[in-house]
């Protein structure tokens, strides 16, 4: 029998990946929770995941650890505009994750 080894990447190649990953989910992350559709892209949960993802993944530096909380408060931000009220008292209420149309 082989022995498992763990295909981690690990080092520069480690950061680098997590770099490339983390400036791919800025770009889109924010384009698919803007609601230019009529709603987000895919669900906050899934933006979530990846951004466990990426922390899981290997040891992130301080710069990488910042990237990564900002967009989880992008998404908290999101969420928390989704859920609030609109402005006028007979508006519905949308659900968390949602966009208003309009």
């Amino acid at each position: 029998m082989d022995p498992i080894f763990d295909t981690k990447p690990q080092g520069a190649f480690a950061a680098l990946l997590a770099d490339q990953d983390l400036a791919h989910l800025q770009k889109v992350l924010r384009r698919s929770l803007s609601c230019d559709l009529g709603g987000p892209l895919l669900p906050p949960s899934y933006w979530r995941e990846r951004l466990g993802a990426i922390t899981r993944q290997s040891h992130l530096s301080h710069t990488q650890i910042q990237t990564v909380h900002r967009l989880y408060l992008y998404i908290d931000a999101f969420e928390a505009a989704a859920a609030m009220p609109e402005e006028t008292p007979d508006a519905p209420t949308v659900a968390a994750g949602e966009c208003a149309s309009g």
